[in-house]
């Protein structure tokens, strides 16, 4: 019986240490995908300032032909 409470627990040990890898390899990649949405959001927001200046400029042409 000790023999088994020994070998399920080396598994457990084993098994722990594979979920933590797992638990690491999806941090790092929540990680990465979290600065490529903050890095799109940026992006997004001063392209959303391009628009707005050329619709302004636009506009502007339009009113002196």
């Amino acid at each position: 019986m000790t023999k088994e409470l020994i070998s399920e627990i080396n598994q457990l040990k084993r098994d722990l240490a594979f979920k933590r890898e797992e638990l690491q390899a999806m941090y790092m990649e929540h990680k990465q995908l979290s600065k490529k949405v903050d890095s799109l959001e940026k992006e997004n927001h001063s392209l959303k300032q391009q628009i707005k200046q050329l619709e302004k400029e636009a506009e502007e042409m339009l009113l002196y032909p």
